[in-house]
């Protein structure tokens, strides 16, 4: 509920209008500052988003990447083994 719909369900006299209307501009204030951060926190989740889907991608990448790496790496390590070390029947 914003402060104008709150304000509207009241009755308040000119009298009671006059002695809130600090707090009532305060309260509009803070609504309109509440809405401009609910803009900018929107947009940074959007963006936070967009770079963990990036960060996501390039995990994937670099997942398949490294199995290619460990899967050489291990070639490499038999090929390198004395021919002593291969169990024959």
């Amino acid at each position: 509920m914003t402060v104008d719909e709150l304000l509207a369900s009241k009755d308040l006299t000119p009298e009671e209008w006059e002695m809130h209307r600090e707090l009532i501009e305060d309260c509009r204030r803070n609504e309109a500052l509440i809405a401009q951060n609910q803009s900018v926190t929107k947009e940074n989740i959007e963006k936070m988003t967009a770079v963990l889907d990036m960060i996501s991608v390039k995990m994937v990448e670099l997942s398949v990447a490294l199995e290619k790496i460990i899967g050489e790496a291990e070639i490499i390590s038999l090929k390198m083994l004395p021919e002593d070390k291969f169990y024959r029947e």
